[in-house]
């Protein structure tokens, strides 16, 4: 900046430091969105193989309550021959399950015996509501 007057260097500081302002305001303001968002709140049931109830389930914006439901004896969370997180009892998945399952690392959000990672919200599961981010279970 040699060589520019104080005048120069003054407006390109200011020119930065507004620059600065409108980003960290822009994120901030994403992050409030994100936050203060209304989340979906969603009722599982035990569901029969099907696949097209993943997307629909996730979106519902007004459910019931569930019947009572409840993880088959023996099955836990666990990663399948393919890698995929679900909920396996004896080597197999339990794709007609949808609710909420634990293992070692927490409780999750099942659709289908799978867990639904790309869910967010608020599940009602044997008359609880559970806060969900990311197919976790987080209160």
């Amino acid at each position: 900046m040699k060589g520019l007057s104080k005048e120069v260097k003054s407006a390109i500081i200011i020119g930065i430091v507004i620059v600065l302002l409108l980003v960290l305001g822009i994120i901030y303001g994403q992050k409030e969105k994100t936050e203060v968002a209304d989340t979906p709140t969603t009722t599982v049931t035990e569901v029969a193989d099907e696949t097209t109830t993943a997307a629909a389930t996730t979106a519902a914006p007004e459910t019931t309550t569930s019947a009572n439901v409840t993880v088959p004896a023996g099955a836990t969370v666990a990663q399948d021959a393919n890698g995929n997180w679900a909920l396996m009892n004896n080597g197999a998945t339990v794709n007609t399950f949808t609710g909420i399952a634990q293992n070692e690392y927490g409780n999750w959000y099942i659709e289908n015996g799978v867990v639904n990672f790309n869910f967010s919200g608020k599940v009602v599961f044997n008359g609880v509501t559970y806060d969900i981010e990311n197919g976790k279970v987080v209160s």
